[in-house]
């Protein structure tokens, strides 16, 4: 029991430095002047589609538009989710649906309503890098199990391998932060089974939902019959849409999950904000021909930093992940050394120890956050680091 001046021991491993210790670094270089390409956060230099925008939002137009919405969300806005999601053929009732304030407090709202401290939470990793400390902050455990860095490994297995009795819940990205790889149908499949014999949650991160590169849209993990009862999927406007300043997402789940997602919401921030939950109903209903676009243009810059990387290209996200070693000097053990190098040059990338304990050779780079035009100067800068 903390007293004065402790603080909860679940707060010990949480940190505002999640990305990267260089920032500072980076930061000093863009005060002399210097020019830095910020190539480490998942955001986007895009502008959200117009009507969808914070200065369309007008008090004239909404009258009270800065009171408080319902706490489950805005009625148009709860319309606007269920007309999206069947339109993609996967229908949720209206009482499974609640609105949140974007994908890292609905992640932590879930955590909250599933998860007892002590409990374990299979995550594979590498991972985006807050849901270890939304985790954490909860007092339960994440447990890392490396599966997404490499083709070719039994996720079934390795999922298998880590469960304990303690295992509440399995944690699942799909399209991926940071690698830009999606689950295929097997590995799904591998893992709805696990969830499914261990009698787990499934919690669905499904950020990047909207960004994948084929010929069309994969269907959801949560969408699978066996886990109707047992999944909860988090849903947010910040990276399709470039509302991540808005703050806007959505849960829906199976189960007894929603009852306790509603009234966790309730004491967390009550409700998502009202103007941005308006403006989230243009997205949704407006923004197909916007997703178009941004899919073409987004898998085109991350087809160029793969090639320039010599990496497969990526299959949905915003993120590249790679292993530092063939770029390291003799002596260096880890990509801190490289990412220095990169900084000098003027890219700033994320260090790949932020995603997970087993990588700290790798590296993680966001292709979204620049205009096309400033985001090839960027790999220009970056090549002469990449020489052998």
């Amino acid at each position: 029991m903390p007293r004065p001046p402790h603080v909860a021991a679940s707060t010990e491993t949480l940190s505002t430095r999640v990305f990267s210790q260089l920032a500072a670094r980076a930061r000093a270089k863009t005060e002399r002047g210097e020019r830095v390409f910020p190539l480490h956060v998942g955001d986007t230099y895009m502008e959200p589609p117009a009507a969808a925008r914070a200065e369309t939002q007008l008090t004239a137009d909404h009258p009270g538009l800065h009171k408080y919405a319902p706490v489950q969300g805005e009625p148009a806005l709860l319309d606007a989710i269920q007309r999206r999601l069947e339109r993609l053929g996967h229908p949720v009732a209206r009482e499974r649906l609640q609105v949140v304030s974007g994908a890292t407090s609905g992640l932590s709202v879930i955590a909250e309503a599933l998860l007892d401290p002590g409990d374990e939470v299979l995550l594979p990793a590498p991972f985006w890098p807050l849901i270890r400390g939304i985790l954490a902050k909860r007092g339960a455990t994440p447990v890392q199990v490396p599966v997404w860095h490499e083709a070719g490994i039994d996720v079934e297995a390795a999922l298998e391998a880590a469960v304990t009795e303690r295992t509440v819940a399995l944690y699942v990205n799909t399209p991926h932060n940071p690698t830009g790889r999606m689950l295929s149908d097997t590995q799904v499949e591998a893992m709805v089974r696990v969830a499914a014999r261990h009698d787990l949650w499934l919690i669905a991160d499904e950020a990047y939902q909207d960004l994948w590169f084929g010929e069309a849209a994969p269907t959801p993990i949560w969408a699978h019959p066996e886990v109707a009862d047992r999944y909860v999927a988090c849903h947010t406007l910040s990276k399709s849409y470039g509302l991540a300043g808005a703050r806007v997402g959505y849960v829906h789940g199976g189960g007894a999950a929603m009852p306790a997602v509603q009234g966790v919401q309730t004491f967390s921030t009550y409700c998502a904000p009202r103007p941005m939950q308006l403006g989230a109903v243009h997205a949704l209903d407006e923004g197909d021909a916007f997703l178009a676009a941004r899919r073409a243009e987004f898998g085109a810059m991350g087809r160029r930093a793969a090639e320039l990387l010599g990496l497969e290209p990526p299959a949905g996200g915003t993120f590249l992940f790679f292993d530092a070693a063939p770029y390291l000097r003799e002596g260096e053990t880890d990509a801190m050394p490289f990412l220095e190098r990169a900084l000098d040059h003027g890219v700033l990338l994320t260090p790949g120890a932020s995603c997970g304990e087993r990588f700290g050779r790798w590296v993680r780079l966001c292709f979204t956050t620049l205009d096309p035009e400033t985001f090839d100067a960027a790999l220009e800068a970056l090549a002469p680091v990449l020489a052998k």
